[in-house]
């Protein structure tokens, strides 16, 4: 079986769906049966549409929701804060845009 993206330590998958998985009932339905399947296996299965990478804001949604089933199934996740003061974040986010 095949998923878009998936961390089978922990049974957490990501599934992307575009446009064809709703027009095409053969597909629907293809998509549908693997789900179940994964989930009566335990599987945590996360759909993303477009609409989930519309834009940062949206994208940083997604991130923390598949980051939350993670950490939940035991995910470590090592990492460090850095204080930016907000004038420099203003700048840093214009130059990217």
């Amino acid at each position: 079986m095949t998923v878009d993206l998936a961390w089978p330590e922990l049974k957490v998958a990501v599934e992307y769906d575009g446009d064809q998985h709703r027009t095409d009932k053969a597909q629907w339905r293809r998509d549908q049966e693997k789900r179940e399947l994964l989930r009566s296996r335990g599987w945590i299965v996360v759909i993303v549409t477009a609409d989930d990478l519309r834009d940062d804001d949206a994208r940083a949604a997604l991130a923390f929701r598949v980051s939350r089933y993670l950490v939940k199934r035991g995910a470590k996740f090592e990492f460090s804060v850095t204080a930016v003061p907000l004038l420099e974040l203003a700048k840093r986010t214009a130059a990217i845009r």
